[in-house]
């Protein structure tokens, strides 16, 4: 009984004891957000460096919710899954792992860089049981900047799990427009991934 009394509890569960007591703050972040979010990616630091968060907005349930992810890096993602597993039940959120697809965003923009999704196209072939991606993409060319908002277009697309586990590599160029007939558009890549996925599961 003593001992028990002394246990140190684990990171996760001091993490979500200090979220739970903060959540309303959280809730209404936008009030106050550059001083309320570098103090939570403090808290998920003392967790683990690479660990991060999104915000949706209030849904039309009035919930919001509380995105963990690791940033698509892929010897991370055990933690944010055993994270979320020990988040508790709190009023007015829904706690989730990795960031989602997107389905509703049609253009992203990422700093100087706006891409829009009909301007992307991809082919594929299987790999391993995985998915090997090359994306086509109206004005690409080689940089930082662009190498960086296609994989934000692929987590919008596709959610930042999927991105890491289903995909064997992502090859980009930009798109020939006499290549267009013979791509498919970036919206169907779901699909593929998921018949892909389908047959090797039968």
């Amino acid at each position: 009984m003593l001992k028990q009394l002394f246990t140190k509890k684990s990171k996760e569960a001091t993490f979500w004891d200090w979220f739970s007591k903060n959540s309303d703050k959280y809730f209404h972040f936008e009030k106050n957000q550059n001083t309320i979010f570098p103090k939570l990616k403090t808290e998920l630091e003392k967790i683990h460096p690479d660990l991060t968060f999104e915000f949706s907005s209030i849904l039309h349930d009035g919930t919001r919710e509380f995105v963990v992810s690791a940033d698509g890096i892929k010897s991370v993602f055990p933690l944010v899954t055993d994270l979320v597993k020990q988040a508790p039940i709190i009023p007015r959120w829904k706690i989730r792992a990795f960031r989602q697809p997107r389905r509703e965003i049609t253009q992203l923009t990422y700093q100087s860089l706006t891409i829009n999704f009909e301007d992307v196209f991809f082919r594929y072939a299987k790999d391993n049981g995985k998915v090997g991606l090359e994306l086509n993409i109206r004005g690409f060319y080689e940089s930082p900047e662009w190498n960086a908002a296609a994989f934000i277009l692929l987590d919008n697309v596709l959610g930042e799990y999927d991105t890491e586990m289903s995909l064997s590599y992502i090859d980009k160029k930009a798109l020939d427009e006499n290549e267009v007939g013979n791509l498919f558009p970036i919206k169907a890549l779901p699909r593929v991934i998921q018949d892909c996925r389908s047959e090797l599961n039968n």
